[in-house]
């Protein structure tokens, strides 16, 4: 297999480490508080790794070689961007933003004590990314062959090369989480908080679509958006809303169904990145990015069936 070009990260044991590493997994998004050239770099897949067998991960090569970890493979879904609403813990607990620098991932597989050898599944060139990621605090971008860890991962492939996501665990989370959580796109337990996020990207969606000259109706179920032409033309929209990358969204059995099966081509429209104001009553709403998917199918091979998970790479 040709070297693929990755990005190693270690994530921190500290609390607020394992809490933001979950609610990236979670929300398939992750960011940085300071931009670097490798984040903008070509990238294909993130490897995420913690919990060095010999404690600190701060060693030196010969030491860190002898050791292994627990690694998590995601596949990098949307490019580099500039994030403006807060998104981790942290963030929202400082109503700050704290990592702008951020890009969106998919969440493919985990393994646990994994040998960080020259001759381990990420051979020399992942091993020592690793190790200087933990030493510098950043991503490292290398390259180097994913085949033997996707082999013990148990991937499977798409003909297009992608990861078959339907053959996918669909939940990867660290084995020693301190957060509990749904994924899909920046869902939160805040009812209130879900319900701006959703309007917010309602309301872009539909000024969107007027802009294209489209007569919109909000429904609700099975889908949000109803639009028509004077024509007698019609076409149905689903959209989603975050605060995140917007590198997946969740779906409804019912949803998956309308895509494939709606008899006048089912449009799927993502908001990400939407900042949301907790200090106002009712939370205020700004800002958020939008892409349009037409006559999304929901193809079995981008959908993780725990939870129907779908990956966007349109960004």
């Amino acid at each position: 297999m040709t070297p693929s070009p990755i990005l190693a990260i270690w994530s921190s044991s500290s609390a607020n480490g394992r809490r933001n590493l979950q609610r990236g997994l979670d929300t398939q998004t992750w960011g940085f508080k300071d931009d670097h050239s490798d984040y903008h770099r070509p990238i294909d897949y993130v490897v995420f790794g913690y919990e060095h067998s010999a404690g600190s991960p701060r060693l030196g090569a010969q030491d860190w070689q002898s050791g292994s970890a627990t690694l998590i493979l995601c596949q990098r879904t949307v490019a580099p961007y500039l994030g403006h609403a807060p998104h981790w813990p942290d963030e929202h607990n400082d109503a700050q933003v704290i990592y702008p620098y951020r890009f969106g991932l998919t969440p493919l597989a985990t393994l646990t004590d994994v040998p960080l050898s020259q001759t381990g599944p990420l051979a020399g060139t992942g091993s020592e990314a690793l190790r200087l990621s933990a030493i510098g605090n950043r991503g490292i971008r290398t390259e180097t062959d994913l085949t033997d860890l996707m082999a013990q991962m148990g991937l499977v492939f798409d003909p297009t090369g992608n990861p078959d996501l339907s053959q996918t665990a669909g939940a990867v989370t660290p084995d020693t989480t301190t957060v509990r959580g749904r994924r899909g796109a920046g869902r939160s337990n805040d009812a209130a908080f879900n319900r701006a996020v959703e309007t917010h990207a309602v309301q872009m969606a539909t000024t969107h679509l007027q802009a294209q000259g489209w007569d919109v109706d909000e429904l609700g179920k099975p889908y949000d958006l109803v639009c028509t032409k004077p024509d007698g033309t019609e076409k149905h929209i689903e959209v989603k809303g975050t605060t995140g990358a917007g590198a997946e969204v969740q779906y409804t059995p019912n949803e998956v169904n309308h895509f494939r099966t709606c008899p006048h081509g089912a449009d799927l429209i993502v908001v990400r990145d939407i900042v949301v104001d907790r200090t106002t009553t009712p939370y205020a709403t700004s800002g958020g990015q939008l892409t349009h998917i037409t006559n999304y199918t929901a193809p079995p091979t981008d959908l993780q069936a725990t939870g129907w998970l779908g990956r966007v790479d349109q960004w």
